[in-house]
């Protein structure tokens, strides 16, 4: 559990009949003033300038792992893994686009993280990126984006969590899970993606095709993972930059380092995936 959630006094809301949402005043407040003051702006407000809103809010990794044998929707807008800060953001700037509420909000973020829109226990989670990118098209919230550059293929054979169950506490907890992991791995093996290889990613943003805003899926070379980080691209004097919830840097930052540097630094790292938000 994290330190923010430990300290503050939770408030359990009913949002329908099929989740909960578990969030604290602080976060509740922090959502709905950054609602407000994008329509009080009169304008739509970019994935981007939503997700600078979070720079320098604090890193903790598996910040869903509170609630092992109980899955509930966990909102914290004040401590991040690079997974939920970008979940966090795009259900931001879908509710912002739709002038929703706090309700909204929670609403979209369900439907982002949970496959089916629907919080169904742990196996409903989309652990792999892949997974989400599947599950957000049907929703018409992000789309994959093949700017041309994709010129790189990975074989996808998704088994991480289903081979290290040790790794999980829920499946520690609760061994049968590890079946309905692998029901939903299965469709993601003995198929192949494209990417843009990190060669390429020194190139200019007219080359590229990457917005900013834009979702930056890091594919990794680790067997039985599909991507390994996310984060939002940003371009600064030219050069493409990573916005993202650093466990290095322990909160979430812009990158000084452009992403091609980023990426040459990490010897996993092969790519990108890009997806975009469509409010």
């Amino acid at each position: 559990m994290t330190r923010h959630l430990i300290s503050l006094f939770f408030i359990v809301l009913a949002l329908s009949a099929r989740a909960q949402a578990i969030y604290s005043t602080a976060d509740s407040m922090r959502i709905s003033s950054i609602l407000a003051s994008i329509k009080d702006g009169g304008k739509q407000a970019s994935t981007l300038q939503i997700a600078k809103e979070f720079i320098g809010v604090e890193y903790i990794a598996s910040t869903l792992e509170q609630n092992i044998n109980n899955e509930r929707l966990i909102v914290d807008v004040h401590s991040f893994d690079c997974t939920t800060f970008v979940e966090s953001v795009v259900a931001l700037t879908v509710t912002a686009a739709k002038e929703g509420d706090f309700t909204h909000y929670c609403k979209n973020l369900e439907k982002i993280r949970y496959r089916s829109s629907k919080c169904n226990g742990y196996a409903s989670r989309l652990h792999y990126i892949s997974q989400w990118i599947c599950d957000s098209a049907k929703t018409d919230i992000i789309k994959e984006i093949n700017t041309g550059m994709h010129t790189a293929t990975q074989f996808l054979n998704l088994n991480f969590m289903s081979t290290h169950p040790g790794s999980y506490r829920q499946l520690c907890e609760n061994p049968s899970l590890i079946n309905e992991i692998i029901e939903h791995e299965t469709p993601f093996r003995d198929i192949s993606i494209s990417y843009i290889p990190k060669c390429e990613l020194n190139r200019s943003k007219t080359e590229l095709k990457i917005e900013d805003g834009d979702i930056i899926a890091i594919v990794t070379a680790i067997d039985g993972l599909d991507v390994s980080h996310i984060g939002f691209a940003h371009w600064i004097n030219g050069k493409l930059h990573l916005l993202h919830a650093s466990s290095s840097e322990g909160r979430v930052i812009l990158d000084d380092d452009t992403l091609y540097e980023y990426m040459q630094r990490h010897r996993k790292h092969l790519g990108i995936r890009v997806m975009r938000v469509e409010p």
